[in-house]
């Protein structure tokens, strides 16, 4: 885990981009860069930022989110028009199958992958709602569009994301959006299976026995953290970025970011992980990252 590159990237937007964006949206997105052990080329960002922002009307959600939306399209293959078009694209595509607009649109239309079917994704998210119908929101696109692209059924996966819920609520989670993101993060990468459910409980309590006080905002990424299979390595992360001087006022995404390397580790020192577990990593990152962003952007829309 690079510190210091994470450091500079995180000065780099602050000073060139960063002075009306949410500080915790500037650290995920230098984080993303850095557990990549990427630098971040801010004239290519600065450039690729505005232009989404003018590839939206003066109305859509897009400009909200302009600014993390950069980050994730700039680690994607392709010329820059290219990637925006594409990511208008299958926006599009899921409004017209009935996505209401939002930030989370978006989000969703950028995790959407290329042979998923929207009717597939609203038939996800409206058998999610009938579990929760109260918490179950546009916040949940982007999870239900990762989730289609599993090759189970709907029903399927919607169980096996309840009987996640119920599982980590029993152990003392809190209900609400955080869990059951945690919930439908684990279903991405497959059916219940009570030892993935164990890894996370074993992830929150090694935090909290090195002194790190776990919150519901956090239950994503111990999700992250219990997939990457690189546990030992997770709390001496979260203490090392809290240390950071670039997290001296957000202290709480230090878990968060370490969720971030850690699984970005992973598929760099694991050569035989195959592409498919690759892209489901990195998905897994992108909604963390572009969620939070999406609901720090309806936050300040709504003027909370």
């Amino acid at each position: 885990m690079d510190i210091k590159l994470l450091e500079e990237n995180t000065a780099i937007l602050r000073k060139k981009e960063g002075k009306w964006i949410d500080k915790r949206l500037v650290l995920l997105t230098a984080a993303q860069f850095a557990a990549r052990q990427q630098p971040i080329n801010i004239e290519a960002f600065r450039t690729l930022s505005a232009n989404i922002k003018k590839s939206g009307s003066m109305f859509s959600p897009l400009r909200t989110i302009h600014f993390p939306m950069a980050g994730l399209l700039m680690l994607q293959d392709g010329s820059e028009e290219e990637r925006i078009a594409e990511l208008h694209r299958k926006y599009h595509i899921l409004r017209s199958a009935g996505f209401r607009s939002s930030p989370y649109t978006y989000i969703a239309a950028f995790l959407m992958g290329p042979s998923v079917q929207p009717e597939r994704i609203k038939e996800m998210y409206h058998t999610m709602k009938k579990h929760h119908v109260l918490l179950t929101s546009n916040e949940d696109y982007p999870a239900a569009a990762m989730m289609a692209s599993r090759p189970e059924s709907i029903q399927e996966l919607a169980g096996a994301s309840e009987r996640y819920y119920h599982f980590f609520h029993k152990h003392g989670f809190w209900r609400g959006n955080d869990l059951q993101f945690l919930a439908n993060i684990l279903v991405a990468n497959g059916l219940f299976q009570e030892s993935t459910a164990d890894a996370v409980l074993q992830m929150k309590r090694k935090l909290e026995q090195s002194g790190i006080k776990v919150k519901s905002m956090h239950y994503p990424a111990l999700g992250m953290m219990a997939l990457s299979g690189r546990a030992e390595t997770c709390a001496p992360a979260v203490h090392e970025l809290k240390k950071s001087p670039a997290l001296k006022w957000n202290k709480d995404m230090a878990v968060i970011l370490a969720a971030v390397f850690v699984s970005q580790e992973m598929i760099q020192s694991s050569a035989g992980l195959t592409a498919a577990v690759q892209a489901m990593i990195q998905s897994q990152q992108a909604v963390i990252a572009a969620s939070t962003a999406g609901a720090i952007a309806a936050s300040s829309i709504s003027g909370e």
